[in-house]
C-alpha cells in the first residue's frame, strides 16, 4: 500500500508540473491582437473612430506606415473636434470587422448625414457609422466656413490645430500607444494635400497571463518530496518484514468459552413517546424554514426598494462636454506665449493677431506704433508664461467656444486670460489679459467645465453688455453716478487709479486747458462664463476718451510720450483726444444674491489712440 501511495504522488507530481510547465510555454496564448489594412483608399485624411478603437479592450497601439521619408501626422481628439475640423474635406474612415478580426475603409460620413467625396476610395462592405447628435451639431457653425474657405479646396495641415488633445510626427512611419475613449478619434495625414499613409494597423493587448501555472508547479514539487517520503517509508517497512528472525513465535492461546451474561433491562417506549419525537422531528424543518423567512425579511417587512433614475442624471448626460481638456490646454497656453513674445520682441503686429484679437491685440498694436516712433515709450505688460493655476473651459459643442485662465508670469502675478476659438479651422486666441487684484470665485474643476451666458442674460444681477456703460460712467462720475451702488469699491483698484479722483486732480493739474472725458463699450463682446454659485466671471472692453484742449484762443497744447507718439502732434491750438483701452474682469452674483453688487476682480489699462481734435 505504502507503495501505491508513492506512486500516485508522483503521477500527481508529473501531470501538476507537466501542466503548470504547459501553460507557459505550448498552452499559452498570443498576447495581442493585430488588425490591419493595406490601402486607405488615396484621400488626404484618414480617421479611425472611437467604436473601432474600443473594439477590444485594453490601449491601442497605432501604426501607421507611408513610403519612404513622407511625412506622417497622426493626432488624436474629440471626435465631434475631428469631424468639424474634417468638414468639406476628402476622408476615409476606419472600421473593424469583428468577425473577420480585420479593419475595413468607408468614406466619412458627412456632418449632415451624407458623405464626403470619394473619388479615389474604394466601396468596402463596412457600413459606415451614421453620425452622432453632437457631430451633427458642429455642422451649423463649421458649414459656411468650409464653404467659402479657399484654402480648403488646397489641402490644409491639421498640424498644430488647438483642437488636438495630443498630436504626433514622424517619417515614413509612426508607431504611437494611445488609451482613447469611446468619444475620441484619431486623425492621420501626410500634410494635408497628399495623400494618407497606405497602411495601418491597430494592436490591441490580451490577457495571456496563467495565473495557476505557479501554483500547479508548487503542487507537483510538493506532491514529489511527498512522493519520495512515502517510498522510503515504504523501503524501510519492507526491509524490516523482510530481515532475518532471531526468535521462535509464540503458538498462540486457545480461545476462552463465552460468558453469557442477562441484557440488563430497559425501560418500554409508550406510543405516546413516540408520537411526541416524531412531531417535535417532523416540526423542526418547519421552523428553520419560518426562520430563514423572516431572516430574508426587511425591518419594515417590505422588499428594499430599488434605486430608480433621477431626472438629474438625464440633465448630466445632456450637459455639453468642456472644449479642452488640462493637456491639450497647457499646450494652447504654451503656443501662444512663444509667439506673442517672439511678436514682442519685433513689434510685429501681424504676429501677434495670430494669437491676440479683440482689446489684447489693439493694445499691443498701439504699443508697437508708439514705440516705432519713440523709443522711450514703455512696452506692455510680457503675456504670462508661468503656472497655469485655473482653467474654466466652456461647455459647449459648437462654436465659438471660450476659457478662462489664471496664469502666473515671471514675477508671480496672476493674470486673468480669456481664450475665444471662433471656427474649427482658427487657433485659439486671447481677446483679455487682465492682472488680477483680488481673488477669483469658485468655478467648476476643468472636468466638468462651465456654461456661458448671453450678454443679455437675466438670470444675472446686471446683464454683462450694461457693465461696461455703468461702469465707465463710475469712473467718470464717482459716487454721483446713478450707478455707483451696482458696484463694490472695496479694493477697486482700478478706481483708486484712474477713477473720478483721478480725474479731478488731473482737471485741477492742466489748469491751461479744458479737461473732458466720455466712456463707451469697446468693439468686443463681453463674454460671461458661470461659477459654481451660478454667478459669472464676465470680461468686458471698456473704451475711455480724454479730449484736451486749450482753455484761451490761440494757445496750445503739447502731448507727451505715448499719445504724442501716435498722434504725430508736438503742438496743437485744436487739441488732443487720447482713447485708453480698459480690459475689465467682473463677478456678477446671480439675480437672487442677497447682495448683488459687482466685484472687479482685475484689469489692464492702456492707450490704444491718440489723434488731434478735428
Amino acid at each position: 500500500m505504502r507503495f501505491v501511495i508513492a506512486i500516485v504522488l508522483f503521477v500527481v507530481a508529473a501531470v501538476s508540473i507537466g501542466l503548470g510547465v504547459a501553460q507557459r510555454t505550448i498552452l499559452q496564448g498570443p498576447d495581442h491582437l493585430t488588425a490591419s489594412i493595406a490601402a486607405t483608399g488615396g484621400a488626404p485624411f484618414v480617421v479611425i473612430d472611437g467604436a473601432t478603437l474600443n473594439a477590444n479592450p485594453g490601449a491601442q497601439l497605432v501604426q501607421v506606415t507611408g513610403s519612404g521619408t513622407d511625412p506622417v501626422f497622426m493626432a488624436y481628439g474629440r471626435t465631434d473636434d475631428v469631424h468639424a475640423w474634417l468638414e468639406g474635406e476628402q476622408a476615409v474612415e476606419i472600421s473593424y470587422d469583428a468577425v473577420a478580426g480585420e479593419l475595413t475603409t468607408a468614406p466619412l460620413a458627412s456632418q449632415d448625414g451624407g458623405e464626403t467625396e470619394q473619388p479615389t476610395a474604394p466601396a468596402t462592405d463596412a457600413a459606415t457609422p451614421a453620425p452622432s447628435d453632437a457631430a451633427a451639431d458642429t455642422s451649423d457653425a463649421a458649414t459656411d466656413d468650409a464653404a467659402t474657405d479657399d484654402t480648403a479646396a488646397e489641402g490644409v495641415s491639421p498640424s498644430g490645430s488647438d483642437l488636438w488633445i495630443q498630436e504626433f510626427d514622424g517619417e515614413g512611419s509612426l508607431v504611437r500607444k494611445i488609451n482613447a475613449p469611446a468619444d475620441v478619434s484619431v486623425l492621420i495625414a501626410t500634410d494635408g494635400t497628399a495623400a494618407a499613409p497606405a497602411a495601418l494597423s491597430v494592436t490591441w493587448p490580451l490577457d495571456n497571463s496563467t495565473p495557476w501555472s505557479g501554483p500547479l508547479v508548487v503542487g507537483g514539487i510538493a506532491a514529489l518530496l511527498l512522493g519520495l517520503v512515502a517510498l522510503i517509508w515504504a523501503l524501510v517497512h519492507a526491509r524490516r518484514r523482510h530481515g532475518p528472525r532471531r526468535k521462535t513465535p509464540k503458538m498462540p492461546k486457545p480461545p476462552k468459552p463465552a460468558q453469557l451474561k442477562p441484557a440488563p433491562r430497559r425501560d418500554a417506549i409508550t406510543a405516546g413517546e413516540t408520537h411526541g419525537r416524531r412531531r417535535a422531528f417532523a416540526a423542526l424543518p418547519l421552523l428553520l424554514v419560518g426562520a430563514l423567512a423572516l431572516s430574508a425579511c426587511t425591518a419594515d417587512g417590505g422588499a428594499a426598494p430599488t434605486a430608480q433614475p433621477t431626472s438629474t442624471d438625464a440633465a448630466v448626460a445632456a450637459v455639453d462636454p468642456p472644449v479642452v481638456t488640462k493637456q491639450q490646454f497647457t499646450r494652447i497656453v504654451s503656443r501662444v506665449a512663444d509667439v506673442v513674445a517672439q511678436a514682442d520682441e519685433s513689434r510685429d503686429a501681424a504676429l501677434a493677431a495670430t494669437r491676440l484679437d479683440g482689446p489684447a491685440l489693439g493694445l499691443r498694436q498701439a504699443n508697437y506704433t508708439a514705440r516705432g516712433v519713440d523709443s522711450g515709450v514703455a512696452a506692455v505688460a510680457a503675456f504670462p508664461s508661468g503656472e497655469v493655476s485655473l482653467i474654466l473651459p466652456q461647455q459647449q459643442h459648437d462654436w465659438p467656444r471660450a476659457v478662462f485662465a489664471a496664469i502666473a508670469d515671471a514675477d508671480g502675478n496672476d493674470y486673468g486670460v480669456m481664450f475665444v476659438q471662433d471656427t474649427p479651422r482658427d487657433p485659439y486666441k486671447v481677446h483679455y489679459i487682465a492682472r488680477l487684484t483680488q481673488s477669483i470665485p469658485e468655478v467648476a474643476p476643468i472636468e466638468l467645465g462651465a456654461s456661458r451666458y448671453p450678454t443679455d442674460s437675466k438670470l444675472l444681477a446686471f446683464p454683462p453688455s450694461q457693465l461696461a456703460v455703468e461702469y465707465g460712467d463710475v469712473l467718470i462720475n464717482g459716487d454721483s453716478s446713478q450707478y455707483a451702488e451696482h458696484f463694490d469699491e472695496t479694493d477697486d483698484l482700478l478706481q483708486e487709479a484712474v477713477g473720478a479722483g483721478y480725474k479731478q486732480k488731473r482737471i485741477a493739474d492742466l489748469q491751461n486747458a479744458v479737461v473732458g472725458y466720455t466712456s463707451s463699450l469697446g468693439d468686443d463682446t463681453p463674454i460671461a462664463l458661470a461659477t459654481n454659485d451660478t454667478g459669472a466671471i464676465v470680461a468686458v472692453d471698456l473704451r475711455e476718451t480724454e479730449t484736451v484742449k486749450p482753455a484761451e484762443t490761440g494757445a496750445a497744447v503739447s502731448p507727451k510720450g505715448a499719445v504724442k507718439a501716435l498722434s504725430q502732434k508736438q503742438t496743437t491750438t485744436k487739441g488732443i483726444a487720447a482713447e485708453y483701452g480698459m480690459q475689465i474682469l467682473f463677478y456678477v452674483p446671480p439675480a437672487t444674491a442677497s447682495d448683488p453688487q459687482v466685484r472687479m476682480l482685475g484689469f489692464t489699462q492702456g492707450l490704444m489712440a491718440a489723434s488731434e481734435v478735428p
